[in-house]
């Protein structure tokens, strides 16, 4: 071996990585928030869920991609936990496609896929035909990277460290297992490390299934770091999401280590292809379906025993915090939106609660002051999500390759949560006004009482329906919804000639009829804020 041949296998290696980049980031703008709403609606079993898995990683040719996604959105609170471990058992098989695209030998058309999908990204401005373009081309110099570690490992086959090396691993199982392990964490790939095996065996540097069978199975432990990295600092659910991960790969391995010791599996082999890359690839693959046969009844087990490992609940809810969104996750496109719209949700949350709280609190004869505590608090969160939120959206945008759709929903969410802490000044606002109320001993007319009622209740079913409208679940048309904006401004309008009517007559006094005023220029600028809402939809 020279060193040209080493920097070939390195050239070769990187060429090999970024063709497998490639073709996910294209598969990933193309149907980035398809996928997402995939692992969101479709897992509600584990059967589901495993499906889902094989299907995603078989597309994106990336398990640790699936994983980590399937972790974040359990951190988000997006998938539960146990709708979660079915998503990974099918990570895991998916991601042997690519060993079984090599096995096909494309190589001698390499070039010319790569040249079509190079092509269709430079030449053609389509934003769909590029991302398509993008997996061809990916796809191409996936291959042209495997031809040239090929070529470059061939002097590995008269190499007698090598070949001893490759031997002693027939036998130091543990070993092979810890190595394989390493590769993969230092490649960050799977489907990298078994190409490499099979490079090998195509330069004739390996000529035997017993050199690797254990190698292979510390290659599937070693892709277990994504899963782990995405759960560092998250909730315990997202933690044991990773350990469900580790459980599987682990078990997996020591059931096919155990049976291919004690039955003669290298025969089977044999007899279902004489090449040695063909099988490594059937190897990868049928590991992971035993393994995923035998485990997935024992899934609720698993479950149990990362419950175990990680017991207890999460800590109380912290207000001054970002409960959803985890920064190890901002550079993954569809994990950081759906992180970024749930912290999203719970600031319309807070916003929508103290609304209601404060309109309700307009009305009773003798408002509990611990109300009054619960709005002042929530305000105070209200404003730091929306820094907090902003911060993060710049960062998603800076970290991310955006396609049209999703920098769509990116600058959607920059406004509605302007609009949110809008409502929620107005909420703190009202809140005020009944501090105020209580502490002079003031009180409403019956008639007034009445009106602010009836205002109350349509402002706030208004700001649940725009809300509807801009997360697409309202039946309601942009131009009802204006509309209802209209009537409440005309409602505004009469209700403060009614109130000139009622301090003429002496039925209102001064004082509470300058809250009044205000109070109906909140409600009033709250259905502004609404209608807004709803236009970040359009």
């Amino acid at each position: 071996m020279t060193i040209a041949n080493w920097t070939g296998i390195a050239g070769g290696l990187a060429l090999f990585l970024y063709g497998i980049r490639m073709m996910g980031q294209g598969i990933e703008h193309l149907a980035g928030a398809k996928l997402k709403n995939i692992l969101e609606k479709l897992t509600k079993n584990r059967f589901v869920g495993l499906l889902v898995g094989v299907f995603i990683t078989a597309i994106i040719q990336s398990s640790n991609a699936t994983s980590a996604m399937t972790v974040g959105f359990v951190n988000a609170g997006l998938m539960e936990f146990s709708r979660a471990s079915g998503v990974i058992l099918g990570a895991n098989i998916g991601t042997t496609a690519t060993g079984l695209l090599i096995a096909l030998n494309m190589s001698r058309i390499a070039s010319v896929i790569a040249f079509v999908g190079v092509v269709a990204v430079v030449f053609i401005k389509r934003k769909s035909i590029n991302n398509i373009g993008s997996v061809v081309a990916g796809l191409g110099i996936l291959f042209i990277g495997m031809n040239l570690m090929k070529d470059n490992m061939a002097p590995l086959a008269t190499e007698k460290y090598f070949t001893d090396m490759l031997l002693s691993f027939e036998n130091k199982f543990l070993l092979a297992v810890l190595v394989g392990t390493l590769v993969t964490l230092i490649v960050q790939s799977v489907s990298a490390s078994v190409g490499i095996l099979q490079a090998m065996a195509l330069a004739g540097a390996v000529t035997s299934l017993d050199q690797v069978v254990f190698l292979i199975l510390g290659f599937n432990i070693g892709a277990c770091t994504a899963a782990v990295t995405a759960a560092i600092g998250g909730k315990k659910d997202a933690k044991r999401t990773a350990m469900i991960h580790i459980m599987f790969n682990v078990f997996a391995g020591l059931i096919w280590g155990v049976g291919w010791k004690l039955l003669p599996v290298r025969s089977w082999f044999e007899a279902l292809s004489p090449n040695v890359v063909q099988q490594i690839a059937y190897m990868n693959v049928i590991e992971k379906l035993v393994g995923a046969a035998i485990l997935f009844p024992c899934l609720p087990l698993m479950e149990k025993l990362a419950k175990l490992i990680f017991p207890g609940e999460d800590e109380s809810e912290k207000r001054d915090m970002l409960l959803h969104i985890n920064n190890n996750d901002i550079g993954t496109i569809s994990v950081a939106i759906a992180q970024a719209e749930a912290e999203v949700a719970r600031m319309y949350s807070l916003a929508k609660t103290n609304l209601d709280l404060s309109c309700k609190l307009l009305t009773e004869k003798h408002p509990p002051r611990e109300d009054l505590e619960l709005i002042a608090k929530n305000e105070d969160t209200i404003d730091f999500l929306n820094h907090a939120i902003t911060d993060a959206l710049i960062k998603i945008t800076g970290a991310c390759v955006l396609g049209p759709h999703e920098a769509r929903i990116i600058d959607g969410m920059h406004h509605v949560i302007c609009d949110y802490e809008r409502i929620g000044d107005h909420a703190d606002n009202i809140a005020g006004y009944v501090r105020h109320i209580m502490d002079q001993g003031l009180g409403f007319s019956e008639s007034a009482r009445r009106e602010i009622t009836e205002l109350t209740t349509k402002v706030t079913n208004f700001v649940e329906e725009a809300q509807r409208y801009y997360r697409s679940s309202s039946e309601k048309t942009f131009e009802e919804l204006e509309a209802i904006e209209d009537s409440v401004d005309n409602d505004v309008d009469f209700m403060q000639e009614q109130h000139i009517r009622r301090m003429n007559t002496g039925e209102c006094k001064a004082e509470i009829g300058m809250l009044y005023v205000e109070i109906l220029t909140d409600l009033e600028r709250v259905a502004d804020h609404a209608l807004n809402i709803a236009e970040a939809q359009k």
